[in-house]
């Protein structure tokens, strides 16, 4: 499969310093479906950008091209990779001007609200193609102030358009599961299963995190047309088990999975029947939360993460060795 390479410059930050992303392109968008794919936009989860690098070579190595559009950016924040404190890795926020990567993305579901309203009064009609380059046009016309928001931009600006975004993360000790900012999009299913998902969270994170803004411009576009916050855009943050899982055997594994989920969504020529083993377990972020401990301790874990558990089970107990 052939691909092109390019780098997108950063806004520079620093006399000497320049940063850029690189982007491996495969197929055309005119073809088909479109899938963005990146990893290591929180830095010191390299999970992600290990399935990635794996990911890209399958792709290469195969002779057919692809149906659609595949987009991939293995390394997706180059000022985070570059943030090491006495050998520590803190890629998580930026300790410039502080906050969390993945927070307070740009959000153009008002201008492509103005943009829609302007096109259907004038009579055009509005269908996903005309979504997809309004959206593509407004992320154009953001004007970026810092390095952080020049990265922001850049990224949005190569998966705004896309039909399905996907962003590889890894959390401290899990096994794999995703957020999906649409639980009702078709493919959520689909996707769960070839990822090996052990549950799959529906719902937007909050803070305007870089797949909500990928999909809530749809809400917005569903006023013109019923379809399309359903079948606009599914955006998904992919959780690679913990920090520490960085193996070539698991990480192929993982980007085999993927290739499985753009076969069976029409991005790839399919090249072998796919069974996946997993059953997607659904639920929401209003069944998410954190468990707080009623004395302080040793936290011993009963069970290991991914596991099912009933109610009332003991997952966990504190011990105090003192």
């Amino acid at each position: 499969m052939l691909s092109t390479i390019h780098d997108v410059p950063l806004s520079v930050p620093w006399i000497g310093t320049n940063r850029s992303i690189r982007v491996y392109h495969f197929g055309k968008r005119s073809c088909g479906p479109k899938i963005y794919l990146q990893a290591g936009l929180h830095a010191d989860e390299p999970s992600g950008m290990l399935i990635l690098h794996h990911l890209i070579k399958l792709l290469e190595a195969r002779d057919d091209e692809p149906c659609g559009e595949i987009i991939i950016v293995p390394c997706s924040n180059p000022v985070g990779l570059a943030q090491r404190m006495q050998g520590y890795q803190a890629g998580r926020s930026d300790l410039g001007i502080g906050g969390n990567f993945n927070r307070n993305f740009p959000d153009v579901s008002a201008l492509l609200g103005e943009r829609l309203a302007a096109l259907k009064n004038g009579g055009r009609a509005i269908d996903e193609a005309t979504v997809r380059l309004a959206l593509k046009e407004l992320v154009e016309t953001l004007v970026p102030k810092t390095e952080l928001e020049s990265l922001k931009k850049s990224l949005l600006g190569l998966a705004i358009d896309a039909d399905y975004v996907l962003d590889l993360h890894s959390d401290d000790d899990s096994g794999v599961y995703a957020f999906v900012s649409n639980p009702e999009h078709p493919a959520t299913d689909l996707l769960s299963r070839h990822i090996g998902s052990v549950v799959t969270v529906g719902g937007l994170n909050g803070g305007l995190a870089f797949k909500d803004s990928c999909f809530l411009p749809w809400r917005v576009a569903q006023d013109f047309f019923p379809e399309a916050s359903r079948t606009g855009c599914l955006a998904a943050t992919l959780e690679y088990r913990g920090t520490r899982d960085v193996r070539d055997d698991l990480a192929i594994e993982d980007a085999k999975g993927l290739i499985g989920f753009m076969e069976s969504a029409g991005i790839l020529h399919p090249t072998e029947p796919w069974t996946t083993q997993a059953t997607p377990f659904n639920t929401s972020r209003d069944c998410v939360d954190y468990v707080q401990a009623s004395v302080p301790g040793i936290i011993v874990f009963s069970t290991a993460p991914g596991e099912r558990v009933s109610i009332g089970e003991e997952v966990a107990h504190t011990l105090n060795p003192a």
